[in-house]
């Protein structure tokens, strides 16, 4: 039986029909009264040809303008163009994240549908004969431009949409934190204070508590909540602060919280504006937690207060520790505050006073660049 298959291929290559009909792999044999292989083989060809086109429906002109099948859907060409779509657009959202990846952000989403994209392929091209054919060539370098092509709309969209372009490049400050350099983020003139976690982790369950003695040294916190960490996580049971549903009010700081509430199960807390989306993208793209942004440049991944600093003690017990700044649980809560508070004071030019002369801060904020 022909292999039309490598048929294909000889022809794509330049092969004459003759050579084409010579060649074992094809497994031509022509009858004796039908004159030369070459020709043979080509009018059955064209003869087969012509009869697929009648059960497609599709018509056929001159050999010079037949259609060829390659140039059909299929999953290989599907497959060809979905490649390096997704694969340019993740590395130009993974190089510029914010804008590029605001909206949909390298990681997880686009490095998820490059290898999808990638699977597919392979998969189509261990089914096919046609490994690299002409078609397959064109068809990613149309995959290339459509990536450019989104990426660039998805990055101008989000600068329409007011989003920030941030660097992603830090240097670092003191207790781990990192100063990006990035433009201030303020809301109504007031430094913006963003927190990302979960009630269920004892990391942010720790660090909540340094975070709501930080707020109160600016303004009026309320709408706070007790609670504990994931009893069956690492530091079972810590205890916390909610701060998912709290209001600060203040003239100095304006506090936005993404905070899952599910407190036996570490979830993914949902965004508020195109903000908070792009400093996560370009700065915690794996979702590490607790992310805290103050007033733009200055970020902090992981935690500011050890879990077990806390073991065994409930949280009323770590509040009235707070309340008489006495006790374990303060020492170890103390220290965080006042770094927070310096780098909110150093976002806020200084003020508070009351604030910024504090011995404890303003030994630190001599330490802020």
């Amino acid at each position: 039986m022909v292999d039309w298959d490598l048929v294909e291929r000889r022809r794509s290559k330049g092969w004459s029909w003759d050579r084409i009909a010579e060649d074992p792999k094809v497994d031509f044999h022509a009858d004796d009264a039908a004159g030369e292989p070459g020709r043979a083989l080509r009018a059955l060809y064209y003869q087969r040809k012509s009869k697929s086109r009648r059960r497609s429906g599709s018509s056929e002109g001159a050999e010079g303008g037949a259609t060829d099948p390659e140039r059909r859907w299929s999953l290989e060409r599907i497959g060809a163009i979905l490649v390096p779509l997704f694969g340019v657009w993740f590395v130009l959202a993974l190089l510029i994240p914010s804008p590029v990846g605001t909206f949909l952000p390298a990681i997880p989403y686009l490095v998820l549908l490059t290898l999808a994209a990638v699977g597919i392929f392979a998969f189509a091209l261990l089914r096919s004969a046609n490994r690299w054919t002409t078609t397959i060539r064109n068809s990613l370098a149309i995959g290339v431009v459509l990536g450019l092509v989104l990426a660039g709309i998805f990055g101008v969209s989000a600068l329409v949409s007011g989003c920030p372009t941030l660097t992603g490049a830090t240097t670092g400050e003191p207790g781990s934190f990192q100063k990006a350099n990035d433009p201030a983020w303020t809301v109504n003139g007031a430094t913006v204070f963003f927190f990302y976690g979960s009630t269920a982790c004892p990391f942010c369950s720790a660090s909540s508590w340094a975070m709501e003695v930080a707020l109160r040294a600016f303004g009026t916190l309320s709408g706070t909540s007790y609670d504990r960490s994931n009893p069956g996580d690492q530091y079972p049971r810590t205890p916390e602060v909610v701060l998912s549903g709290a209001t600060l009010q203040s003239p100095y700081v304006d506090l936005q919280v993404a905070e899952s509430t599910n407190d036996n199960q570490i979830t993914s807390a949902p965004t508020s504006g195109c903000y908070q989306s792009a400093y996560l993208s370009t700065y915690d793209a794996l979702g590490t937690i607790p992310f805290i942004v103050i007033g733009g440049p200055y970020l902090h991944i992981g935690a500011v207060v050890s879990p077990a600093t806390l073991a065994g003690l409930t949280a009323p017990q770590v509040q009235g520790q707070i309340d008489n700044q006495s006790g374990a649980a303060w020492n170890a809560i103390s220290p965080a505050a006042y770094l927070l508070e310096a780098f909110i004071v150093k976002t806020d030019g200084g003020q508070p006073a009351s604030v910024a002369n504090n011995p404890s801060v303003a030994s630190l904020l001599r330490q802020i660049h």
